[in-house]
Parts: C-alpha cells; sequence; structure tokens
C-alpha cells in the first residue's frame, strides 16, 4: 500500500426497525441461551464461568451451522448504490485480495465531496467456516489499506463481520460479531505497523469482539494465554440485552422507588426556549456505520452541533462511533436498548430498556443521559413514571423530517424549515443517506433564518421543560408532539 502517499493527505478534524424491538422478551432469554454462556467466555478472569453447563454445548473450534448460513445469495450485488463507481473499484481490489471472509458489501457516501466508507463480510472462513480472531483482522486490514488508497477524500471507513442473526438463522437479518471504525488520521498513524501486523488494527480505538466470535473462535486469547492478548480497549462485554445482565437489570430496576409518588409529575420538553435563537437538531436510532461518520462530518464541517438519541444495542456493536460522537460534544440522549415501543411494553420491560441504554452509555462515554425520547413518541403512564424516577426528561419535537422512509432531499429540508422558529426541536434519523445530504441544507436554512443549532441542554428556560401532572402529559396532543405553528 502506497502509505506515503495516503499521509500527504491531511484530514478533516474530528468533530430501521430493529429486530429485537419485535419479539417478547421471554422469547428473546430462551432463545438466546447461548449468548449467555458466550458472555462468560469473553472475560479471561471468569474460566470457571467459562465451563458452566448450557443447554447448549460450545464449540470452539466450529460454529453451528446456523452461524453460518449464506447471507445473500451467490449473484448478490456487492456494491451498495450510493457512489456507485467508487463502490465498484473498491470492490474489485479487494475481490482480488486473498480475502478469509465471504465480502457481502462495499458502499462509500459522499456529502459535499468528503466520503466515508462501509465494507462488510460475512464471518467464517471461506473453506473451513471457521471463526478466527485473526483472519477477520487481516481482513480488516486489507480493507482499511484499500479503501484509504482507493480515495483520498474517504475520510473514515467502517469495517465490520456479520452472522445470520441467532434469533432468525434463516433470514437476512445481520448480526455484527466484528467491528472497527477508523478516521484516516488514526489509520495512518498506526499503517506502518498494520502492515507488518494486521493484529494492530486492534489499536484502532474501540474494536467490537463479540462474545459470540469469541465463543467459538480458537485463536481467542481468552482460551489460550500464549496467544496476543486483546488491548484493554477492546469492547467484549456481553450483549445488555441478552443473558444475565439483562435479567438482573429486570429484577433490580424494573420497578419504582418504594418512596416514588403515586401520582408522579414528569418533565416534558415539547419545545425549547423562545426567548434565545436557538434550535435542537435531534437524530434519533444510530450509531449507524456509514451515516453516523458522515452526519459528523458534516456537523463538524459547519461548526455545529446536534443532539444524538441513541439505541443501546446500537452502541454496542459500534462502540466507536458512540465515542465519536461524545468526543465531538454532542448530547447523547436515551432512545431505549432495543427500540422497541414502551406503549407495548409492561413497567418492568419499559425501566429495563431504559437502564440497558444507560448502561452501554455510560461504560463507553461516562455520560449519565438526561433526556429520553420513546420510540414513535409514544408513552403510557408507565413509561413516564420510569422517566421520572430516573429523572429523565421526555423529549419530542416539533418538526418531523420524516426522513425514516427515505424521501428526496428537498423534501426532508423543507419539512423542516417550514415554520421553524427559536425553540424548535426537529426530529431526524441516523439510517439513511439522503438524511446526511439534508443536513447541511438544513444548517444553512437555519443560519440564513438567524437561527442556530443547539444542544437540548441550552434551550432550557422558564417552563422548559415543562412539569406536568401524569393527566395532563397523558392528554396532551397527539400523544405529546405538537406542531411549532407560530400563534
Amino acid at each position: 500500500m502506497a502509505v506515503d502517499r495516503l499521509r500527504q493527505d491531511q484530514e478533516t478534524p474530528a468533530a430501521g426497525k430493529l429486530l429485537m424491538r419485535q419479539l417478547p422478551f421471554l422469547t428473546i432469554i430462551a432463545a438466546l441461551g447461548l449468548l449467555a454462556t458466550a458472555a462468560s467466555s469473553a472475560q479471561p478472569e471468569s474460566a470457571e464461568a467459562a465451563d458452566s453447563p448450557s443447554h447448549i454445548a460450545l464449540h470452539r473450534s466450529q460454529p453451528p451451522a446456523k452461524l453460518l448460513m449464506p447471507l445473500e445469495g451467490e449473484q448478490a450485488q456487492v456494491v451498495k448504490g450510493l457512489c456507485v463507481e467508487d463502490e465498484k473499484r473498491i470492490a474489485e481490489q479487494l475481490q482480488s485480495v486473498s480475502l478469509h471472509q465471504r465480502l457481502l458489501r462495499v458502499a462509500v457516501g459522499e456529502v459535499e465531496g468528503v466520503k466515508a466508507a462501509l465494507v462488510k463480510f460475512q464471518a467464517g472462513d471461506l473453506l473451513t467456516g471457521q471463526f478466527q480472531l485473526a483472519a477477520m483482522e487481516t481482513d480488516a486490514a486489507a480493507a482499511l489499506a484499500t479503501v484509504f488508497s482507493a480515495d483520498t477524500d474517504i475520510r473514515h471507513v467502517d469495517v465490520w463481520s456479520v452472522v445470520p442473526s441467532v434469533a432468525n438463522a434463516g433470514g437476512q437479518s445481520h448480526r455484527p460479531v466484528f467491528s472497527l471504525s477508523a478516521a484516516r488520521s488514526s489509520y495512518l498513524a498506526l499503517a506502518d505497523s498494520i502492515n507488518n501486523d494486521p493484529q494492530a488494527v486492534r489499536r484502532l480505538g474501540v474494536v467490537r469482539y463479540d462474545p459470540l466470535l469469541l465463543c467459538y473462535a480458537s485463536d481467542n486469547p481468552s482460551h489460550n494465554s500464549a496467544l496476543v492478548p486483546l488491548p484493554p480497549t477492546a469492547y467484549t462485554k456481553a450483549l445488555v440485552g441478552y443473558g444475565a445482565d439483562w435479567q438482573h437489570i429486570l429484577a433490580s430496576n424494573g420497578r419504582l422507588p418504594d418512596n416514588a409518588s403515586p401520582e408522579p409529575t414528569v418533565r416534558m420538553m415539547l419545545h425549547g426556549t423562545r426567548s434565545r435563537r436557538r434550535v435542537a437538531i435531534t437524530i434519533d436510532d444510530g450509531p449507524c456505520p456509514l451515516i453516523t461518520p458522515l452526519i459528523l462530518q458534516v456537523l463538524n464541517r459547519h461548526q455545529a452541533v446536534a443532539n444524538f438519541f441513541v439505541v443501546g444495542e446500537k452502541a454496542e456493536q459500534y462502540p466507536q462511533l458512540l465515542r465519536d460522537i461524545a468526543q465531538a460534544g454532542h448530547l447523547i440522549g436515551n432512545h431505549t436498548y432495543h427500540h422497541r415501543r414502551l406503549s407495548e411494553l409492561g413497567i418492568q420491560e419499559i425501566a429495563a430498556e431504559l437502564d440497558a441504554c444507560q448502561t452501554v452509555v455510560g461504560w463507553l462515554t461516562g455520560e449519565v443521559m438526561r433526556y429520553l425520547r420513546p420510540p414513535g413518541g409514544d408513552y403510557t403512564a408507565e413509561v413516564l413514571r420510569c422517566a421520572s424516577a430516573r429523572s429523565q426528561i421526555i423529549t419530542l419535537w416539533t418538526h418531523n423530517a420524516g426522513d425514516w422512509a427515505n424521501p428526496p432531499v428537498s423534501e426532508i429540508v423543507q419539512r423542516c424549515l417550514t415554520g421553524v422558529r427559536p425553540g424548535s426541536i426537529i426530529l431526524m434519523h441516523g439510517g439513511d443517506i439522503n438524511s446526511v445530504r439534508a443536513l447541511p441544507l438544513i444548517i444553512r436554512g437555519l443560519r440564513a433564518r438567524g437561527l442556530e443549532p443547539a444542544l437540548l441542554s441550552e434551550m432550557h428556560g422558564p417552563n422548559c421543560p415543562e412539569l406536568l401532572t401524569l393527566d395532563v402529559a397523558l392528554h396532551l396532543p397527539q400523544n405529546g408532539w405538537q406542531p411549532d405553528k407560530a400563534k
């Protein structure tokens, strides 16, 4: 790889519905018993726990067939179709390399001349099906070298290896078992080391090694102390939403404190203060590979801030992306762990959804989230009670971009700017490229109106947030969301 040529380029300064939402909690626990065992094997100091009995035996040398089922048909299109020529060129170069895993997808997104890329593999050796950390790291190193060499405008690359979802092994749902995210500057600082030893990719921020992967990888350092250990920055925790951690959250935090008022009040942010010319851009459902890095680059380029309501499960799958959001100075809010509709859950599961998301964000950033956005804006008295007991502010919106359906960029911009005024809260989502393409136009449109994007914490004022009784909160128009029309 032409490392010297790469170093000539200076990086710009850093600035869907989830599957589990649709599954009853008890079904999840029963179906994913494997992962409770895998969680134990991920901890080197818990050798005794790693050998604890399970109804599914550990197969450390060979994953079960359901984890190796092809995720795409043999003629599946590898390129995503966003920047087709760039994607084709990178895919061709990768396919000329001796990869250990099957290449599933190459995606390149571009906004204002700045690009980010995604390379996705199916976990498992092409010939044997075995999980090998060294093989995944070697493929990841090849992907980073190929992509960053292919185009100097690419500032960030996400690489991940996936298996069919444990809960739906025959479908097309992908579960990341290995993921890393690298900015160009971070990669260049380690490029020589990575070229000489692909295991050096372990030093690229927070790299995710799912316990399911560690369970079956024969070169897991937890199984053989002679192997090079994973660094302290490696993220090897079991997903909170599975196994013992989740059950503990249910048991410990799934009820209100004994001294909770029978008719508590709840703090709700329907809009920000009107006395300052500030508007909150809120971005739900991330972090997401490719999209989140592009959003962060746009915000950095325009020196703007945003508010990210994150899904706990995705934060665990892509931990460096969550860390990137925090380190760039943006606000992080709670959007539950599984993105399940809280209005359909009992109080124990509601509490567990909130606490599990907080647990993940706390692990990775040290932050305690003050703002809660229930998925879909739906809430019940139980949701309000849980938020009140945790001193969280229910945060709704005044403008809905409707970008979850990926409409044209012009439509997203119009929805966000029509009638916008001081204190408005704009709802966007972090899953599609058109949302990113609309973002700079929205920022410019706000500033043309004399308004500035702000953190929610900067938009407090008299009666913002409002302190409401449960009865009043439950009878707000449209379940809390009110179009922000000037009176």
